[in-house]
Formats: structure tokens, C-alpha cells, sequence
């Protein structure tokens, strides 16, 4: 037998690019209660936390202002924000930010049967970083826990919009409140547990970082979600496709935000999360 040996073509090297992305998700709960208090407690946050991409959900805006760019000026970034619906004026929707410059965004009503029809979106920024293109993904699935079908039917619907994605030395990025927990079905549908769609399978970046955490974002620590009466549980995600060369977009560490009050006052009835992404 020759005595050789092959290389492992999975195996990355060393993760020596030196540079980190740091990206947030986060359902900032509208304009629900003591929302002026609560957006205070967002922006000081956010602020602390200095994120360089942002996919936020229940984003307000109305004729007057926008949330969204209210935190876009935070940072001096770039920001798109497409709404979901409206009610007695004010827009309730998803929105992308980013210090790096966003090339081009659109937006997608996710089809859902009209009986189930939430207005639910996928919003899409092809965001400019280092000369070459990230694809980033904000989206928010229905909301009732006994929809899991519905979030299965949304869920294949985004999994083949990003299979049709061109090619990027960044692996696509895919943020959101998806309402379901880590073993749903529909959440393995997007880990590769499921028979994937298209074969497109993404990572979730808090199961890589902090395996042995359980890493709620609804939680009953926190008053406003426990009047839910609901067990706590993971539904907010950061998933990015498999690392690039040299392991870009490999995620390296994910912290939970939001989670101290003030006065009793959360920022928002979610945790939010925050992972830092090889750059």
C-alpha cells in the first residue's frame, strides 16, 4: 500500500483575517406599551453594543418619524425598512441597517394561505463589505404556536429565494423573529435536521457558539413575555450559509441583548441577539 496521505477538503486553516462583523436581530415590539420609555432603553443598547449590521422587527414608522432611521442615524449608517401592515397610521415592519453601504434591497410578501395571512416579509439588502457583496435577510413568521405548518410553508419559501442568490465571497446571512424553537420543524427545516429545500442549508450561530446554553430570547424573566404564560424558549435566530475561504462568515461568539431592565421597563417583550461573524 503507498505510504501517503490526502488532505482534508473540508478542513478550514487557521481563522487569521483579523477582522470581526458584529450582527444584531431584534423584535423591538413596535409601538407597544411604554414604547417612548423602551425605545430610550433600545438606543442606549444599541448604542453600547455599536453593531454593525442590524435586522430588527416590529419596526414603527409613521407619517411623521421612523424608528428605523431614528437608529440609522445613531451610527451615521444606511438603512431600508418595509412594512408588514398599518394600523390608525402607523406602520408596523422589518428593517435592515448597516455601517457598510447596502447596494441594493427589496422586499417580498411571503405567500401564506389567506386564512393564515399575516403580511409576513422577507426583506433582502445586498450590503457592500471589503469590495465584495453580503447578502443579508430580515424576516418575522407567524406568531401562533400552533402554525408550525405555516412557519414550514414560509420557511421553504425564503430557503429557495436564498438557493437563487448569486454566489458571494460571503456566506448570506438570514436574521429574524421566527416564532418557533430550535427543534421545531421548521427551524431543523433550515439547520439541515429536515430534508432541506434546494439542498440550502444555514447554521445557527448561537448553536455554534454557546452549545451548552439554552439562550432564550422569550423568556419569563422578563415581565413583559411572561404575561404570555408561555414557556420560555429560543424563536429569535442569526443563521449564515457555511464559512467562505480562510472560514468567512464562521460565527466566533453570540450574546443575548436586552435583558436588563430599567425601572422595571424592558426594552422589548424579546431578547435579542448579537453574533460577531469572521470578517
Amino acid at each position: 500500500m503507498p505510504d501517503k496521505s490526502f488532505s482534508d477538503l473540508d478542513a478550514y486553516g487557521e481563522l487569521t483575517n483579523g477582522k470581526q462583523i458584529k450582527v444584531l436581530t431584534w423584535n423591538l415590539w413596535w409601538k407597544f406599551e411604554n414604547y417612548l420609555d423602551r425605545q430610550k432603553l433600545i438606543f442606549n443598547e444599541l448604542k453600547e453594543l455599536n453593531p454593525d449590521i442590524l435586522c430588527l422587527q416590529e419596526v414603527w414608522e409613521d407619517s411623521d418619524s421612523s424608528q428605523a432611521k431614528k437608529i440609522a442615524d445613531l451610527f451615521c449608517c444606511e438603512y431600508t425598512y418595509s412594512k408588514s401592515f398599518e394600523i390608525d397610521g402607523v406602520s408596523f415592519g422589518n428593517a435592515i441597517i448597516s455601517k457598510f453601504p447596502i447596494l441594493n434591497s427589496s422586499s417580498h410578501l411571503i405567500p401564506t394561505a389567506v386564512e393564515f395571512n399575516e403580511n409576513r416579509i422577507l426583506l433582502h439588502s445586498a450590503i457592500n463589505y471589503d469590495g465584495f457583496k453580503i447578502d443579508v435577510l430580515c424576516t418575522h413568521l407567524n406568531y401562533k404556536y400552533n402554525q408550525s405548518d405555516i412557519r414550514q410553508s414560509q420557511v421553504a419559501f425564503i430557503l429557495e429565494y436564498i438557493s437563487k442568490l448569486e454566489k458571494s465571497k460571503f456566506p448570506p446571512i438570514l436574521c429574524g423573529d421566527f416564532n418557533a424553537d430550535p427543534l421545531s420543524e421548521e427551524i431543523m427545516q433550515i439547520t439541515g435536521l429536515k430534508t432541506p429545500i434546494k439542498r440550502t442549508v444555514l447554521r445557527d450561530a448561537w448553536q455554534v457558539t454557546n452549545r451548552d446554553d439554552s439562550g432564550y430570547t422569550w423568556s419569563n424573566s422578563n415581565c413583559y413575555a411572561k404575561r404570555s404564560l408561555e414557556v420560555d424558549r429560543r424563536i429569535d435566530y442569526i443563521f449564515v450559509s457555511k464559512p467562505k475561504t480562510k472560514g468567512v462568515g464562521h460565527p466566533l461568539k453570540s450574546i443575548l441583548v436586552g435583558t436588563s431592565p430599567k425601572d422595571n421597563v424592558y426594552p422589548s417583550d424579546h431578547f435579542g441577539i448579537m453574533t460577531y461573524l469572521e470578517g
